[in-house]
């Protein structure tokens, strides 16, 4: 159950299923632009690029390399080719991105590579900044994946056929991607309340310059009617600057910081947005341990709880927490034009003192 501060415009339970809808909105989208980013549509097309040169792969040493010989005398009678199914150490070091392919058709994910091998495959299969694999990598890495691969061939009891690489191939990747999102649940909700009040500041004709992430000292004056385009580049500011001389900046723990002229924090903000009740308890902890550090640096801060859900239990809390000031249901900003209105003149005409 979402409870909301001040008047109620939603009942809770429309609140909870409007955030829902948003999450899954993301996610939907999050899953998609994935897909994309992996390449994993591309991967069996790259496989049957290299199927020509088959011949120019030994197998000799297969069994040195993971292979059952039961997988692999199914595999030699099966329709399929060894490339399709198998980790050769040598095509492994000519193509390191192919990892992601034979780790996912071996349903294995970066992260269990990297403890059950001791290798972090993130780089070689980042098809941007693709990194080389050295001898012993491409040997302990094809060892694992074959042994994955051939348990899963021996226990196949209808076979193993092409279309159960495919299948392989993108559950894996699926659940991988799954895993990312909900790493990136908080990250999206940043999102949303940066894009916020970058807009909000804009519309108030109090946007000044965006501060450039990875440009040290780099500053990027804001051109007026350039607005459509800043949504897909919140990532490359690290804040901005207001007229009044004042700015805000991007960063974590806490998420968001209000500065003043004089650089002091005259307010933070956390963003948490996670609509499942059972983790509110947890994110209202990890906003307490950022606004207590806030207060260690400066007494007279101002700190701001933006949440998508938060349990009764919670607002228990935060009604007699001291280090609270004040707290916000994203989902009511997102979807209640009144309520996102109220909030952002109460960033900027109160706390930032714009005109």
């Amino acid at each position: 159950m979402c409870l909301l501060l001040g008047k109620r415009m939603m009942n809770n339970k429309d609140l909870l299923l409007e955030a829902h809808k948003i999450n899954y909105q993301l996610r939907s989208s999050f899953f998609y632009n994935k897909l994309i980013e992996y390449h994993t549509y591309e991967f069996p097309e790259i496989i049957n690029r290299l199927l020509p040169m088959e011949t120019n792969y030994s197998w000799a040493d297969s069994k040195g390399w993971g292979i059952t010989d039961t997988a692999f005398h199914l595999i030699e009678k099966s329709q399929l080719h060894f490339i399709q199914v198998f980790c050769h150490p040598r095509l492994l070091r000519e193509h390191p991105t192919l990892s992601a392919y034979y780790r996912n058709v071996s349903a294995l994910s970066q992260k269990s590579v990297h403890y059950l091998a001791g290798i972090d495959v993130k780089k070689c299969e980042d098809y941007d900044n693709t990194g080389n694999i050295n001898q012993a990598q491409s040997l302990a890495l094809s060892c694992l994946y074959n042994t994955h691969i051939s348990i899963v061939i021996d226990n196949a009891l209808q076979g193993f056929e092409e279309k159960h690489i495919r299948g392989m191939l993108f559950a894996s990747t699926g659940a991988q991607i799954d895993g990312s999102w909900r790493n990136r649940i908080g990250d999206e909700a940043e999102k949303v309340v940066r894009k916020m009040l970058i807009r909000g500041a804009i519309e108030r004709n109090q946007l000044s310059a965006f501060l450039l992430k990875d440009n040290i000292g780099g500053v990027e004056r804001y051109i007026e009617g350039h607005t459509a385009e800043l949504d897909g580049r919140v990532d490359e500011f690290r804040g901005f600057m207001l007229n009044n001389q004042r700015s805000i900046l991007f960063s974590s723990e806490p998420d968001l910081s209000l500065l003043d002229k004089d650089g002091k924090t005259i307010a933070v903000i956390e963003v948490k947005g996670g609509s499942d009740p059972a983790g509110a308890l947890e994110r209202y902890g990890a906003a307490k341990k950022s606004f207590e550090e806030a207060f260690r640096q400066n007494e007279k801060v101002k700190t701001i709880l933006v949440a998508s859900c938060i349990t009764h239990e919670v607002e228990t809390r935060i009604t007699s927490d001291p280090t609270i000031h004040e707290y916000h249901n994203l989902t009511e900003l997102m979807t209640i034009d009144e309520s996102k209105t109220k909030f952002l003149n109460h960033i900027f005409k109160e706390i930032m003192k714009c005109q």
